[in-house]
């Protein structure tokens, strides 16, 4: 209904009228509009220009197309005209073949004919323009190098011969004859500069590889002579220049081809032979400018592989070698050398056959390293089956290498190669260059690095195992040039040395004969090459340059960049260096050659700051590695793995860590003793502290209740299970005979003595765990019976005695024979170790390595042992009763002998006896030292004596006066060293002094009066270091008594 106030509330809605004039629109939206028409307009603009452009192009191409069609029309109607034509196809084929290639194709096939035909006066048609156009040699160059383009696209095709025929007729010297010489030279010069620079051999080549690969029956393709014959022509034009563009693919693309020789037919291989100019050229070139064996083919490490197999077959195999004097051995050693370098790990096993999974095609994952056990460093630098991981990324496997190409290879590593070169080292000639050292010796240590892990690898080194040649590198490539080894630069400044190939190889050759050579006859003058100050002269080279190469780090040279040094790092130099010294010192050890001092480098240490900075790298690299483990002396399930841990840090790993410590436990002779042996108390007390071990706390203590008559037992019921604990306090509580607990609190005496007398029974040989050598050292019994699984616990827990012994520096009266000691230091034991064990054996070997015919003794790779009566034989490698023993593996039998008798045999009782020696004491603690001066570390010093400083360490107490205690002295001083030894091992149950002095003797050596009594006996009291000596008042009845009590064993009581 319709309302007349206008009031209705209804929800209806009505629409707004706008009467007014004013624009609504912001100028935000007339902003944006204007934009959106300018890129329309801009957008419009650029797609005429875009038409234009197109139309103008296909305007251009349709023309070209048109001009290109009309010329090869004319120039098929008119293909008589030789120069006319030529210049047409120059211009046809200046972009390539294009849409019309089977039309030009044809063309250039009716040109060449046309262009081997002859005028009347003999002289071809393609050559002909030349007497009126000199230029004309720049369109046949062009035309030449389309040619054989062509070529290469179908090298089966029926027109192939004429092809290269005119090809050839081009390069044939005798179409320039009718020329004036000027215009000759003019020619040759421009048409031969035209064609190498348009990759002239390298597409050869690739014809020459798609003939090779039609693998036709019993006859190879024709075609290949005259590409063969045009590898070399542009030789027969113009003599070639060492710039010339043609050498590097002749060297990094022909000779790169797979098995070369043997795919050509006999004409082509024999002008291959002939003119490629190999020795006068090609290698000279090469040698000159090693960066060309990187480039083209030779990237890779197949194409090098290929590369050296032909080199062999040319050189060796064909005899050209042997041609080309002490020049041409030269520049093709410089060459071997610089390629072996630079092929991966693992190679020489590749080529020798030996794939496995590990093996990889370009970049090798795997590193053979040369050690048994731990790191190269530690071991013989022999070759070994042992892989170790260096990345995770997957790479494809080495391809199956042809036997017929591995056959090849394999000769640069024969011993009848190597007799051929070094021929000219041992009597050099008058021609010989001054070089010729350093390139052998870059050759053979490439060899040497290329084949580790093959068996090649120990051939090479025998094959160098001549006295003449020892000496001949020693005394023109090495002696007298490295006056200043014992400063820092000779170090850094290795891989720029000339004379480092040299150093390198002697040290290789040498390492292997002190490896191979029993002591007999290194110390003859007739049998080693070099006198013992030469020895001492080489072994400190070695020394001073393996001192700095860890003082200054695996960083610090940057050896491997190095020309002079093949594709060694400055890390594995180093341990080869480091391999000399350790040989040396061991012949040094055996029989004293060398001045005491003379191992040690105090001129460039600071030896208290050493100290100091050793004991802080050690505790910073077990502080990171125990980082976040939470260690309680009481949680005895833990501390293994804290052991086991600190064990994964190797001697290598080391050196990277910390130079110091990297010093210490490869090159420990660099350092004084006494220093050395500071820094293993410091570390026992740096750990001491870590642990928070406090003797004087009862909290942190074990106790052991040990009945006297079942001493071992009691101790590896109640001690055996500890494990590291047992770095903390024993607190040790005896049982008498009656079952009665002895009176007395354990101040540390009561354990001392308890752990001698453990140790006198543990390592006595009547319970069957140790044998004795004729030198009555100790070593594990190698019989079944001492593997048992109970044995083994037994092994362990002396382990665990001796390494508590050595914690807390109580020495322990017991000598290990040197082979078993090795073992303790990662180090492998050698023929002379023999002798101790099996004299007999020893002997054998012996006569086995300088048999002249070792066939003759009917020898295999097996041992024959007897275990109780049972006789078994053991192989030394598998299948070893089938390998026949001869002069070319007779080496490698000796070493294999003696490793089981030295280490297999014992390997899982020394096991067992080092685990529970690292409960307490690290292993990189132990290798600062030698096997001597581990054994005095055990057991004390062989030395004099001191009785002067026995006395300034002695505690005297409880005498009236001072008579008898001044009587003492008197005495002892007049005793011999026996009798001194005798007192000593009375007093303290050690015959030998502490290595440090008396100074660190604990208990402190003392002297006690014990009543006026001077009928009895002096008696001691060995748990406490303590002599308790009645008032004798006289000289004579001092002596007397004392030397019948210390002789006898008369008066030894408990107090």
């Amino acid at each position: 209904m319709f309302d007349p106030d206008f009031s209705s509330s209804s929800s209806t809605k009505y629409n707004d009228i706008n009467l007014s004039t004013s624009q609504s629109t912001s100028s935000t939206a007339l902003l944006s509009n204007i934009r959106v028409e300018r890129e329309l307009r801009e957008r419009k603009k650029k797609e005429q220009n875009c038409a234009i452009t197109i139309q103008r192009i296909w305007r251009g191409r349709r023309i070209a197309r048109r001009f290109r069609d009309d010329l090869i029309s004319r120039l098929e109607d008119d293909d008589d005209d030789v120069e006319r034509v030529g210049r047409g196809l120059v211009l046809l084929l200046k972009d390539g073949w294009g849409a019309d290639r089977y039309r030009l194709e044809g063309l250039v096939g009716k040109w060449c004919e046309k262009a081997l035909k002859k005028d009347n006066d003999g002289i071809h048609r393609s050559i002909f323009p030349l007497s009126k156009d000199g230029d004309w040699s720049i369109i046949l160059g062009l035309l030449s190098a389309r040619i054989l383009q062509l070529v290469n696209l179908n090298p089966t095709s029926t027109s192939t011969s004429v092809l290269l025929a005119a090809l050839e007729s081009v390069f044939d010297p005798k179409s320039y004859s009718h020329l004036s010489q000027e215009t000759q030279n003019y020619a040759k010069e421009t048409f031969v500069g035209i064609v190498e620079s348009r990759s002239w051999v390298e597409t050869i080549v690739q014809s020459i590889e798609q003939l090779i690969a039609l693998n036709l029956p019993k006859k190879k393709h024709p075609s290949l002579i005259p590409l063969i014959r045009l590898l070399t022509a542009p030789f027969s034009l113009i003599p070639p220049a060492s710039t010339s563009p043609l050498i590097p693919p002749l060297i990094n693309h022909l000779l790169a081809i797979p098995s070369l020789p043997s795919s050509l037919p006999i004409p082509a291989l024999s002008h291959l032979s002939t003119h490629l100019n190999l020795f006068t050229l090609l290698l000279p070139y090469a040698s000159q400018n090693s960066q060309v064996l990187k480039e083209g083919r030779l990237d890779g490490e197949i194409g090098k592989t290929y590369f050296l197999a032909n080199l062999t077959t040319f050189g060796i195999t064909g005899g050209m070698l042997s041609r080309f004097g002490v020049g041409g051995i030269s520049n093709w050693m410089n060459v071997i050398g610089n390629v072996l370098k630079d092929v991966n790990e693992g190679w020489g096993k590749w080529v020798d056959g030996l794939l496995d999974d590990n093996d990889t095609e370009m970049n090798g994952i795997p590193i053979l390293v040369d050690s048994d056990e731990e790191d190269e460093e530690d071991q013989d630098d022999g070759p070994s089956n042992k892989v170790v991981p260096i990345k995770q990324n997957k790479q494809p496997r080495r391809i199956q290498l042809p036997k017929a190409i591995s056959n090849k290879v394999v000769i640069l590593a024969t011993p009848q190669h190597l007799s051929t070169l070094t021929t000219h080292i041992i009597q050099p000639s008058s021609k010989t260059p001054q070089s010729f050292i350093n390139d052998f010796s870059m050759f053979c240590a490439g060899l040497l690095s290329a084949f580790r892990g093959s068996p090649k690898w120990e051939n090479v080194l025998d094959s160098l195992l001549s006295k003449g040649l020892i000496r001949r590198i020693w005394r023109e490539g090495v002696r007298g040039r490295w006056m200043g080894s014992d400063q820092k630069e000779a170090w850094d400044g290795f891989s720029d040395n000339a004379n480092a190939p040299a150093l390198i190889l002697l040290t290789y050759v040498y390492n292997h004969y002190l490896l191979l050579t029993p002591d007999d006859e290194f110390f003859s003058t007739t049998s080693n090459a070099l006198s013992t100050d030469e020895i001492l002269e080489l072994a400190g080279i070695w020394r001073d340059l393996a001192f700095w190469g860890y003082m200054t780090g695996v960083s610090g040279s940057g050896i491997s960049s190095g020309p002079a040094t093949t594709r060694m790092g400055n890390e594995e130099i180093r341990g080869l260096f480091t391999r000399g010294v350790t040989r040396v010192v061991e012949r040094n050890a055996r029989r004293q050659f060398a001045d005491p001092d003379f191992w040690t480098m105090k001129s460039q240490l600071d030896l208290r700051g050493f100290v100091d900075a050793a004991v802080f790298e050690d505790a910073e690299l077990t502080s990171a590695n125990n980082e976040g483990m939470d260690i309680e002396m009481n949680d005895s399930s833990s501390l293994p793995r804290w052991a086991r841990a600190r064990q994964r840090f190797t001697k290598r790993q080391m050196a990277y860590i910390s130079p110091r410590l990297g010093l210490l436990n490869n090159l420990p002779m660099s350092v004084p003793f006494q220093t050395r042996l500071e820094v293993f108390r410091k570390f026992i007390e740096s750990d001491q502290d870590r642990l928070g071990l406090d003797y004087h706390s009862r909290r942190q203590r074990n106790y052991a209740k040990i009945r006297r008559s079942h001493i071992a037992q009691d101790g590896f019921d109640e001690l055996g299970n500890l494990g590291p604990a047992l770095k903390s306090r024993i607190e040790i509580t005896f049982v008498d005979q009656h079952g009665m607990t002895e009176a007395g609190i354990d101040g540390g005496g009561l354990f001392k003595e308890f752990l001698t007398n453990l140790s006198k029974e543990v390592f006595d040989t009547n319970r069957g765990l140790w044998l004795a050598t004729d030198q009555n050292e100790l070593y594990p019994n190698p019989h079944s019976y001492a593997t048992e699984s109970h044995q083994l616990e037994w092994y362990r827990f002396i382990g665990q005695v001796l390494g508590k012994a050595m914690y807390e520096g109580i020495l322990v009266d017991v000598s290990f024979a040197d082979f078993f000691l090795a073992k303790w230091l990662g180090r492998q034991s050698y023929l002379d170790d023999l002798s101790s064990l099996d004299k007999e054996l020893y002997k054998g070997l012996i006569i086995l390595k300088n048999y002249p015919k070792p066939e003759e003794l009917a020898l295999n790779f097996a041992i024959t042992e007897d275990d109780f009566g049972v006789k078994r034989t053991i192989d030394l490698v598998p299948n070893g009763s089938e390998i026949a023993v001869t002069a070319e593996n007779r080496h490698e039998y000796i070493q294999l002998v003696c490793k089981y008798k030295l280490d297999r045999q014992i390997s899982a009782q020394s096991r067992a006896f080092f685990n529970g020696l690292s409960d307490l004491i690290d292993a990189k603690w132990l290798r600062m030292f030698d096997q001597q001066e581990l054994q005095q570390l055990i057991g004390g010093e062989e030395t004099l004596i001191d009785i002067d400083d026995l006395r300034a360490h002695c505690s005297v107490d409880g005498f009236p006066n001072d008579t008898t205690p001044r009587l003492f002295w008197k005495v002892v001083k007049g005793f011999t060293q026996d009798q001194r030894r005798a007192l000593l091992r009375f007093v303290t149950s050690c015959s030998r002094p502490p290595l440090l002095g008396f100074g660190y003797l604990y208990p402190k050596f003392g002297v006690k009066f014990n009543g006026n009594d001077t009928s009895r006996l002096p008696s001691a009291s060995a748990c406490f270091n303590l002599l308790k000596l009645p008032g004798y008042t006289t000289e004579q009845s001092l002596r007397t008594k004392l030397l019948q009590a210390i002789t006898s064993g008369a008066g030894f009581d408990m107090s």
